[in-house]
């Protein structure tokens, strides 16, 4: 009899585990993975990135460690943002995606969905494990709850695949950019695809024709293939309003040290600075100095007016950018012995100019006055 009973007891708990499965599954706790620079790159390869068709992107596209001449199909598609090929910024994006994979992959897992679609399922904040593959045919509901930075994590052990015109929609005052979709090898969006969130994919991702992305396509070591897609990096809903303290930096003369210290308040900790326009006085660069700062230094060795636009992204991907000028007076050099000195403003100049002219007003009429005596 107790064995009859044990076994009913077996059978009921794996029904409502089921049942819960087809509706909705609890929250849990879970944490976002700090994107640093690759928060701003809609599209990020490491081998390639290739587009056929009329592909929009909206947000920068990096490929590293190739450079340009691994990229190709642009035109015809376009990209509203900035091209990152084999540079300092896209090298930094790829470290910093290894992280944010590497985090996702350390998270614990709160519900296993191995085997089960996606499709159907109303799912609430959580991490959601596949230990092999996960599929995904029709629509997908993640429920923030009424939370904007309700937090979505899925740890697929190989690849993530979409039937065509299946969805990922985000209800109840969520995010697509708090999704965050780490796949262990490659993720394939069907045909007319509407995806939603960050896909951290270890080698490449495929976009089918007409498929879209209101998110990120980051691929660490492979290729990224479009055709006919709009992607553009998500809109945060809930995003606080960031400031970047000051708003003018001080001038300095060719060969004279420079430290200026930045710093972003408003966000989640810790940010990311990046020069996003222009560039900085040659001689100075832009490095880290804490969570919340970074430090412009160095030494100016080129006059002029430099300006250029400096963007603090922080953890959860909400970012602010400000327009900065700093002029690089040149130096003069006095004799033959090398010494340099400032070169005088041209107010100064001016009020200089009239003070020499004042001085000898006055000096021709003391001489007057003494030549009447």
């Amino acid at each position: 009899m107790n064995k009859i009973i044990g076994k009913f007891v077996v059978f009921a708990a794996n029904a409502a585990i089921a049942a819960l499965l087809g509706a909705a599954v609890p929250a849990f706790s879970q944490t976002a993975p700090p994107l640093g620079q690759a928060g701003g790159f809609a599209v990020l390869g490491g081998s390639a990135i290739s587009n056929t068709g009329a592909t929009v992107i909206t947000g920068d596209l990096g490929i590293w460690p190739n450079t340009a001449s691994s990229i190709s199909g642009f035109p015809p598609g376009i990209i509203i943002g900035t091209t990152h090929a084999g540079d300092a910024v896209a090298m930094q994006a790829q470290n910093d995606l290894t992280t944010a994979y590497n985090f996702v992959a350390g998270q614990a897992c709160n519900t296993d969905l191995t085997g089960q679609d996606l499709g159907g399922l109303t799912l609430t904040p959580g991490v959601y494990c596949f230990s092999t593959s996960a599929q995904l045919t029709g629509t997908l509901t993640l429920d923030a709850q009424s939370n904007p930075n309700a937090v979505f994590l899925f740890k697929i052990g190989s690849t993530l695949t979409t039937a065509s015109n299946s969805q990922v929609q985000v209800i109840n005052g969520g995010s697509n950019c708090n999704v965050y979709w780490q796949v262990g090898s490659s993720a394939t969006l069907g045909t007319a695809t509407a995806f939603a969130g960050n896909i951290l994919a270890l080698t490449s991702i495929t976009a089918t024709t007409g498929s879209s992305m209101s998110g990120r396509a980051l691929a660490r070591n492979g290729a990224v293939t479009l055709d006919t897609n709009t992607v553009a990096v998500c809109a945060g809903v809930g995003c606080p309003t960031i400031a970047i303290a000051p708003v003018m930096l001080p001038a300095v003369t060719v060969g004279a040290s420079y430290s200026q210290s930045v710093a972003a308040s408003g966000g989640t900790t810790p940010y990311t600075f990046t020069v996003t326009a222009g560039a900085l006085p040659p001689g100075l660069n832009l490095v880290a100095s804490g969570s919340s700062s970074a430090l412009i230094s160095g030494v100016p060795t080129l006059p002029g007016s430099y300006s250029f636009s400096l963007t603090a992204t922080d953890a959860v991907a909400c970012a602010v950018t400000q327009s900065y000028t700093i002029l690089v007076n040149p130096s003069v050099v006095v004799g033959g012995g090398g010494t340099s000195i400032p070169t005088l403003s041209i107010p100064i100049l001016a009020l200089l100019a009239g003070t020499m002219v004042l001085l000898g007003m006055v000096g021709s009429r003391r001489r007057t006055a003494i030549r009447a005596k």
